[in-house]
Parts: structure tokens; C-alpha cells; sequence
């Protein structure tokens, strides 16, 4: 197998016919057809096929292609090291950041990189878990930092703890439940969650259970904090929130917290790493400049030893 064989593989598996992969990647579509080939011939299987509706991978080049993202994504990060190593200022880095590190402390964390990284590339992403993840297993992502359960023990990931975060519940001020006093008046509310797994409305869920309540069904199941924002300042809907969001003007200026009395246990905000993933120096470089904002931060309660 080489380089450009696997490239091509990974062209066609995200761009679903070989015209559109060829021309990704530079080549001309005989080129492309014939790294194909000759990949098909090494590894004595089938990996793609064509049709009225494009190209498709078989199942053995759906495997082929989840290995060969992270063998593509490794081979870019020797490029980048060498590169950084010898002087340069070339390459890039991808991370997906939870929206209170993306609102709190992004500008300061980017602001600092830039000064000593100017020419790196960064690929910012929303860092819920259950779409990161995926990303940051096949090394499309360097990177994570999410809100994580304290429950949950990810194995093939490091996990570096960064701040606590308090989480509460927030709704436009008209809203008739605004002033609730307790979770026992929200039990007919309605709610707007991203109830995935390790996520900030399964905590919500859990602890409404474990106080002797129905966990909170949402009406809306929302992975995307603009339209769970919208949402919530627009209708009667609840959602659950890092306190810090209150920190940032104009989300202070449209929502109120709810002043229930039970008070929701706190997550934690971290980083994760691929446990076998060797970081670039631009990739440490950014984690620290994150660490960095969160600890010049008077509000943050910092984790990160």
C-alpha cells in the first residue's frame, strides 16, 4: 500500500464519485483509476464500486478507508513535525471545543497561539461528544475539549481535566416557569436537550431520576448550541447550561437562570487525546494556550495540575 493509493481511497469514500475525488486531489481521473487498481491488486479484494449513482466503497474498503484516515492524518503530523522542527511555521491543527470553551476562552487561546503560530492552519469544530469522538479516533481530529461525566472512563483516550463548570437552567424571562423554585415545577416543562451519550441533558436526566423525578423528555433533540440558543430565547423551552454562559453579554441580555434550590452537580471540562497519538508542536502549543486562558481567568475553576 502507498501513500497515494490510500489517498485516493479516502478522495472517493468523501466525495462519492471518482471525478469529484480526482479532482480533490489534484489528479487526473485515469490516475486516480489506476491508483485504485493496483491497490485492489495488493490487497487481493475489491474496494470499490461504481453506479448510476456514483462510486461507493465494498465492505472491505469501508475498513480499508477507517484505517487509512488515521494512517493519512499520522503522515500529515510527520510532515507538520518536520516542518516545525526545522524552523518552519507550516501545517495545521484540528480540535473541537465544547461552546462555553468556544465562547469563554477561545479568543484569548487563539490570540496567544497566533503571536508565536501566525501560519498554522486551525479547523475548529463543536465539540459534543458524540460527534467528536468518531472525528478524533480516525485522526481527523488532534484534539477535544468537552464537557465529560465523571462517570465515564474513555480507554483509548487521555483525559486531562481543565475546569468545573456549574450547570443551570436557563429560559427567555418571559417564560412563565422562569422563577421556578424547584425541579419538582419544571416536571411538565418543556425542554430542549442533546441527550447522546455523556452529555450535559443525560446528567440532567440521571439527576432528576436519582431526586426522585421523570427524567426530562426533550421536544427538541438539539447537538447545536445556535439552534438550542435560538430556541430558547424565542419559545418557552428550557435547556441546561454551564453557568459561564451567563458570563457572555448577549446571552446574559435574552436568557435568565432558573432558581431551582437543588443544585445540579458540576462537570467537568476537558482534553482528549488519542492515548497513542504523538501531538505536533503546534497541537501542544494550542492545548497550552488553552490552559493558559483558563487559568488567567479569575471565574474559572481551573482543574488542570
Amino acid at each position: 500500500m502507498k501513500y497515494h493509493q490510500l489517498r485516493a481511497l479516502a478522495a472517493i469514500a468523501e466525495h462519492g464519485s471518482l471525478r469529484a475525488a480526482a479532482r480533490s486531489i489534484h489528479l487526473s481521473q485515469p490516475a486516480l483509476t489506476k491508483a485504485m487498481r493496483e491497490l485492489e491488486q495488493d490487497l487481493g479484494v475489491p474496494l470499490v464500486v461504481r453506479s448510476a449513482r456514483g462510486a461507493q466503497l465494498t465492505r472491505f474498503g469501508e475498513t480499508v478507508y477507517a484505517r487509512a484516515k488515521l494512517i493519512l492524518a499520522e503522515m500529515q503530523r510527520v510532515r507538520d513535525d518536520v516542518q516545525q522542527l526545522s524552523g518552519g511555521m507550516e501545517g495545521s491543527v484540528a480540535c473541537a471545543l465544547t461552546p462555553l470553551m468556544a465562547l469563554g476562552f477561545l479568543p484569548g487561546a487563539l490570540d496567544a497561539f497566533r503571536k508565536r503560530m501566525p501560519s498554522i492552519r486551525l479547523d475548529i469544530r463543536e465539540g459534543f461528544l458524540d460527534t467528536a469522538l468518531p472525528r478524533l479516533r480516525d485522526g481527523t481530529l488532534d484534539f477535544v475539549v468537552a464537557v465529560i461525566d465523571s462517570e465515564y472512563e474513555p480507554f483509548e483516550f487521555t483525559f486531562r481535566p481543565l475546569l468545573k463548570s456549574e450547570l443551570i437552567l436557563v429560559t427567555r424571562a418571559s417564560n412563565p416557569l422562569h422563577a421556578a423554585g424547584s425541579i419538582a415545577e419544571l416536571q411538565h416543562a418543556q425542554w430542549v436537550l442533546n441527550t447522546s451519550p455523556d452529555s450535559i441533558g443525560r446528567m440532567l436526566q440521571k439527576f432528576f431520576v436519582a431526586q426522585g423525578y421523570h427524567a426530562p423528555e426533550p421536544i427538541v433533540e438539539c447537538t447545536s448550541f445556535t439552534a438550542a440558543f435560538s430556541l430558547s430565547v424565542h419559545t418557552d423551552t428550557i435547556s441546561c447550561v454551564p453557568k459561564g454562559f451567563l458570563d457572555v453579554d448577549w446571552i446574559r441580555e435574552r436568557m435568565v437562570e432558573i432558581p431551582v434550590r437543588e443544585a445540579i452537580p458540576a462537570v467537568s471540562v476537558g482534553i482528549l487525546t488519542r492515548r497513542d497519538a504523538l501531538n505536533t508542536a503546534a497541537c501542544d502549543y494550542l492545548i497550552h494556550c488553552f490552559v493558559e486562558a483558563v487559568r488567567q481567568d479569575s471565574k474559572a475553576d481551573l482543574l488542570w495540575s
